[in-house]
Parts: C-alpha cells; structure tokens; sequence
C-alpha cells in the first residue's frame, strides 16, 4: 500500500512525503519471537501559553536552554509570538535581570549577537530586536 503525507506545522510550512507499508503479521506474537520494547516517546512539548506572566513562561520553556535560546524565549513571550514585532532592547534585559534565578545569571548582551547567528531573531532598528520564522527551533524541537 502507498501513502502520501502532507504535513504542516504551526508556522505554516508544509512537509510532504510519499511512503510504501506492509501488512504485519496477524495476532499476537509466537512463544518463540522476541518481544521488543516498546520505546519511550520524547517529552511532548505543551503548546505556548503567550497569556503565562513572563516568569512562568521562561520557567515553563526555557528551561535548559542556553543563554541564546532562553533570550530567544523571552522575546518570544514580550512579543507574544509574532514574527517582526519589534521589542526595544531595554526592556528585554529589564525583564531578564527581574528573574536572575531562571534565567541563570545577568542579561548577557552576546546572547543577542548569538540568537541572531542561529537565525531565531533579527534587529529591524537599532537597539530592538524581533523574532524571525525559525524561532520555535529555539525550543529544541
């Protein structure tokens, strides 16, 4: 049997893929077969709640995540997600300096410079940043 597959994520990007499968055996397992495992899925990411106050969304999904990533994060939720609004740099590293412990130390400006390297954020203007389509790869996902 031949399938066809289309895919589409929450940034709109659609992924197709065609695939050919097999019927299995019928029934359960004989005495003699080898039983295998069943594998443990990875940690399902819950969906990203814009409306959590800013600490307990960087708490939720920033969690061991470098310093990149976790500016990333909180740009994200100062930004409620959108793609190209523009969040003035002040008000970024006020944020993350309220919440020392989460964050893992002071706001560290190379987070910027390295967030803009993986292509996550960009600055439309000087001293502002914005998120770019690719920010959710930033969650490790």
């Amino acid at each position: 049997m031949k399938l066809h597959v289309v895919v589409t994520d929450e940034d709109g990007n659609t992924y197709e893929g065609d695939a050919s499968v097999v019927a299995g055996p019928r029934g359960s397992p004989s005495r003699g077969a080898a039983r295998t495992k069943p594998q443990r899925k990875a940690p399902v990411r819950t969906s990203l709640d814009f409306s959590l106050p800013v600490r307990a969304f960087v708490k939720r999904h920033a969690k061991k995540l470098g310093g990149p990533q976790k500016f990333t994060v909180l740009l994200a939720r100062l930004s409620a997600g959108k793609v190209g609004a523009a969040i003035g740099r002040k008000e970024i590293e006020t944020a993350w300096n309220r919440m020392t412990e989460p964050m893992g130390g002071r706001f560290n400006p190379a987070y910027t410079t390295r967030a803009k390297d993986n292509g996550w954020v960009d600055t439309p203007k000087p001293g502002s940043y914005a998120l770019l389509t690719g920010w959710a790869k930033a969650l490790g996902e």
